[in-house]
């Protein structure tokens, strides 16, 4: 299957608003850049380091599905291309040095091998998503588009721009990572009720790495990290709740899908 590029639209016109480090505008050029080089052939530049592997989470919800094992380690190596992708990413946006206690990785090799090198395991990804066939591809560039249209969001929030309703922003912006969960959990051919709690999985997750940065901190960062620093819509900010209580929610929506996951 031919897949097309994702048609960004034009930034809002919030003024000449900047962001300590990487202006605004070049993040929203590095979204653009990394996409749509992910449609040519790009060559890696270095192993992205990982911190565990997502195929176990892949093969447990593949026992909802109806993929072959197989096709389930192909699907697996995927999220792994993805997750690889969305890391490097996110630091460069987010403009984090540090990642699992070292510098991050466009720390070492800078912006434009960060972007070559996501742009290279997402093009290894969809590969995957095509060869499962035409209904998996659709699907793969669907829920991309959501990911990157969530970091969009947050990148023009940081902005400076406010959004009429702040909830219906949030839910925007965790597609990064709901829409994520949704994908696999699609492409292995699990039933909707299944897709809907791996998306809401995705949600819960947010929710609690929002609580707990605040308050803790992650990857050998300082409490609060980049969303305090650039101003990011956290999901504190959104329903006017504190860490604590989000954490508490986040819990009580995780143990709500686990039920359901298994």
């Amino acid at each position: 299957m031919e897949s097309g590029p994702f048609v960004f639209w034009p930034m809002q016109d919030v003024g000449d608003i900047r962001a300590e480090g990487m202006s605004a505008e070049d993040k929203l050029r590095a979204l653009e850049e990394f996409y749509l080089l992910s449609f040519s052939e790009p060559e890696p530049v270095a192993a992205v380091p990982t911190s565990g592997s997502y195929a176990r989470r892949v093969r447990e919800l593949a026992r909802h599905g109806s993929r072959s094992p197989e096709e389930v380690e192909r699907i697996a190596l995927l999220a792994e291309h993805l997750r690889a992708a969305f890391k490097i990413v996110d630091d460069l946006i987010d403009e984090d040095t540090i990642r699992g206690n070292r510098p991050a990785f466009w720390v070492i090799h800078g912006r434009e091998a960060t972007i070559r090198q996501a742009a290279w395991h997402v093009h290894q990804a969809r590969t995957i998503a095509q060869g499962l066939g035409p209904d998996a591809a659709r699907t793969f560039e669907l829920r991309l588009q959501e990911v990157i249209d969530g970091a969009r969001l947050e990148v023009e929030l940081e902005m400076g721009w406010e959004p009429p309703d702040l909830q219906a922003a949030w839910h925007r912006v965790v597609k990064k990572e709901a829409s994520f969960r949704q994908m696999l959990a699609e492409l292995l051919r699990c039933p909707p009720w299944i897709c809907e709690a791996a998306r809401q999985d995705g949600v819960a997750a947010q929710i609690l790495d929002d609580g707990r940065s605040a308050i803790w901190g992650k990857e050998g960062r300082p409490p609060g990290g980049s969303d305090e620093r650039l101003g990011r819509l956290t999901y504190m900010r959104a329903f006017g709740v504190s860490p604590e209580k989000a954490i508490r929610r986040g819990e009580k929506l995780k143990a709500r899908v686990r039920r359901i996951l298994g």
